[in-house]
């Protein structure tokens, strides 16, 4: 396995209980740290891709190479002879980002590539269909990604660190980024409050969007409503205390957020993408609306201005909630590899 050793989540994960190579450490002084800034350009920008694989990727006494990211994960492994296996978060169709930033020189490239493991793993039944049909792929299987809902669930039981307000509390979870709409949905909230509704919207996640995403809070005049509050290492107490689960992406894979919040017991609204359409069965398991300001507006009116539909859409995401047991993936990942 290698990775880049550092991130916001390295403290929770027991390094003891991994074989890796870590591509970049943690820089404990200067001198790592101009190596680390030296390394990674080379590596992702100036070595060819063949050149990296023998440089830093074990080529003996591995069973199976798992690439776990698209990208340039995928397209270093696919240099090795042994057993591979690639996994695909995202919607490559909406958001081809691999070719867009340039890992691959052409679409044919990044098929090939795809072509080089003995299974791809789509973590969505919609995204499995989508690299079967752009792709050309034979080899894809879907495996949800694992959640430890009794963690989660255990988790929630802290105490919030804010206090929260009587008003109807809307909660997004994800990147600052373009992709995931905020700027749609920050202007939504603006017009229900002008219309009388007592909404408060919580975003927790950070990224490169956070300053746009405030001039906007700025010009609506929402600096006491909408609320980012970054990055946080436990978000369910949070989430938890919240009256409704707003995913306003324009395009998402399967969203670890949203299966979070059905953990926690949340209704669930989400804008109609590949990973949210599969993970609420069609609507089966939350309110789905066409992907645009409009629609998303007109859905979040109707939960608001209807309790037996919120009540409704909670219990759908506790019935749910029990798909996400993470012993049954993780034996479905075991009989994968065990396979090959």
């Amino acid at each position: 396995m290698t990775l880049v050793d550092f991130g916001e989540l390295r403290e929770d994960v027991d390094m003891s209980k991994l074989y890796y190579i870590s591509v970049i450490r943690k820089a404990k002084n200067r001198w790592q740290q101009i190596w680390n800034k030296i390394k990674y350009i080379l590596i992702y920008h100036y070595l060819p891709c063949r050149l990296v694989n023998r440089w830093i990727v074990p080529q003996k006494g591995i069973d199976v190479y798992i690439a776990f990211t698209e990208g340039f994960s995928t397209k270093l492994l696919s240099f090795t002879s042994g057993k591979k296996i690639a996994w695909v978060h995202a919607d490559l169709k909406a958001d081809p980002w691999t070719q867009n930033i340039h890992i691959y020189k052409c679409f044919a490239e990044e098929r090939k590539v795809y072509n080089q493991y003995e299974r791809v793993v789509c973590v969505s039944a919609s995204i499995e269909q989508i690299m079967k049909e752009k792709y050309e792929l034979k080899q894809t299987i879907t495996i949800y990604n694992p959640i430890d809902t009794e963690d989660i669930l255990q988790k929630a039981k802290q105490p919030v660190e804010i206090e929260i307000p009587s008003s109807f509390n809307i909660v997004s979870v994800g990147r600052l980024v373009s992709l995931k709409g905020y700027d749609r949905l920050i202007p939504i909230i603006s017009k229900l409050r002008h219309e009388g509704k007592d909404v408060q919207l919580y975003v927790i996640g950070e990224g490169c969007e956070h300053k746009y995403l405030e001039s906007i809070i700025r010009k609506e005049g929402l600096q006491d409503v909408v609320h980012l509050m970054g990055y946080l290492s436990n978000p369910y107490p949070l989430m938890v205390n919240m009256d409704l689960f707003v995913c306003s992406s324009i395009a998402e894979g399967y969203s670890l957020a949203i299966a979070e919040a059905m953990t926690l017991g949340l209704p669930i609204i989400s804008t109609l993408c590949a990973g949210p359409k599969n993970l609420l069965e069609d609507g089966e398991y939350g309110m789905l609306v066409n992907n645009n300001k409009d629609a998303l507006y007109d859905g979040i009116c109707r939960i608001i201005e209807s309790p037996i539909l919120l009540e409704e859409l909670k219990n759908k995401s506790i019935e749910k909630r029990k798909d996400f047991r993470i012993k049954a993936t993780l034996n479905q990942i075991d009989y994968l590899i065990g396979t090959l």
